[in-house]
């Protein structure tokens, strides 16, 4: 399973950002992937977004296989690791997110 874990041994590894525009979280988890994008050259960001009116049924299908806890996410963003189908694991909203690029150092901290 291609993750951090491979990650931090070089491979590449892949989040999905899946939002609405107007979402100001969904923005807030956009600019983050924006830095850890630009400061991990092994990691790739890509944003998905649909409209918010959309969102509930887009939801649904995008947190099919992804365990209990992504069934029971209703909010928006959504954020998804792994590059391939078999390899996605759910992440979940951007506090989430925030705090899984902190933990796992993908962000610089501020001074």
């Amino acid at each position: 399973m291609q993750s951090l874990n491979s990650f931090l041994f070089g491979e590449e590894t892949c989040f999905a950002i899946h939002g609405y525009p107007q979402c100001p979280y969904y923005q807030k988890a956009v600019q983050l992937g924006k830095n850890i994008d630009k400061n991990n050259k092994n990691i790739k960001i890509e944003n998905k977004e649909c409209s918010r009116e959309e969102w509930k049924e887009y939801l649904e299908k995008e947190t099919v296989g992804l365990g209990h806890k992504a069934r029971y996410h209703t909010t928006c963003p959504l954020v998804i690791e792994g590059c391939t189908e078999d390899t996605k694991s759910f992440v979940g909203g951007y506090v989430e997110f925030l705090n899984f690029s902190k933990k796992n150092k993908l962000i610089k901290p501020k001074n």
